[in-house]
């Protein structure tokens, strides 16, 4: 990562030198570049993408949770008022073991269902549960999917990758052909060192 900000400050010191005294002449191009270069999470693309890919195993999976997150739920909620305990259960309380599993539910489907990779010729776009990144062709290492890894993985400098939750071991034959399409894309955009 340090890498990508040293890479990140000498962008900036250039643009700034090129136009010291006028920024507003800068190209579209340079002053996205100067715009994106202090904020490591900015995409930095405006190309259309050339392959997108999702997991469809993580969708089956987020179905049969939310079934049984339900299901648990609907269950208690008849069961809390089953047999007389002595505590005063009302109408309210059962809905509440309902809603609480359809907020679950809700955030779960939103979680297995969020990961996303995308990629143009200016680099990938790496949707997770938890974040989004771009990652310009020029720091990616390649893509790899260790024998008994669960998802593939983009590696970048130093030893350091970014797991790819929307290319998973359960899509199967699935996952094979994304990553033989990431990898068309590789051989055609990735700079060659």
């Amino acid at each position: 990562m340090a890498s990508i900000r040293n890479h990140a400050r000498a962008l900036v010191r250039r643009v700034a030198v090129a136009q010291p005294h006028n920024p507003t002449e800068l190209s579209d191009r340079d002053e996205v570049a100067y715009l994106n270069a202090l904020d490591p999470h900015a995409t930095t693309t405006t190309k259309p993408w050339e392959l997108e890919l999702d997991s469809q195993f993580l969708r089956k999976v987020a179905i049969a949770w939310i079934v049984v997150v339900m299901a648990v739920h609907v269950f208690m909620a008849w069961a809390v008022d089953a047999e007389f305990t002595g505590v005063a259960i009302t109408g309210l309380d059962k809905f509440a073991f309902v809603g609480v599993g359809l907020v679950i539910s809700v955030l779960s489907w939103i979680a297995l269902t969020r990961p996303r990779v995308r990629a143009n010729e200016d680099g990938v776009q790496v949707r997770n549960i938890i974040g989004t990144r771009f990652y310009p062709w020029a720091v990616i290492y390649g893509l790899s999917f260790p024998k008994g890894s669960r998802m593939a993985r983009l590696e970048l400098p130093e030893f350091e990758y970014v797991p790819l939750w929307a290319i998973q071991s359960g899509d199967k034959e699935r996952a094979l052909r994304s990553v033989e399409e990431f990898r068309a894309l590789e051989a055609k955009y990735m700079p060659q060192d």
